[in-house]
């Protein structure tokens, strides 16, 4: 219902960030990127293949990251394209980094002392 929607709205922006600050750190394939995600986030972003691969296209688009490098997969004969972070797109994560730091302490100022982490 409407909750999940509004989660899934907050989630979906926050995303881009972890993404960026991931690939900021080494080249990664998609299916590492979730991966690597999931456990980092301890599940809080646990994306499918239905969410990720959409959202890689439109961060490739957009020239945030790039399609870097194929390697074939030894065993499957398929190929693995690895993503890197490009200039821009570490413009884009080091705004992205301001604003969520600005968002987490006015929210904290404004909950104060209700949560506790």
């Amino acid at each position: 219902g409407k909750v999940m929607e509004s989660k899934a709205q907050y989630r979906k922006g926050c995303v881009r960030t972890v993404i960026l600050k991931m690939l900021s750190e080494r080249l990664m394939y998609g299916y590492e990127i979730a991966q690597e995600l999931a456990k980092r986030s301890e599940n809080v972003f646990a994306l499918g293949q239905g969410t990720l691969y959409p959202l890689l296209y439109s961060l490739e688009r957009k020239k945030l990251i790039a399609a870097v490098k194929r390697v074939k997969d030894k065993a499957s004969g398929r190929e693995r394209l690895f993503y890197g972070i490009t200039p821009k797109g570490k413009q884009i994560l080091d705004q992205d980094i301001m604003t969520w730091l600005e968002i987490v302490k006015g929210m904290s100022l404004v909950l104060k002392g209700q949560y506790e982490y």
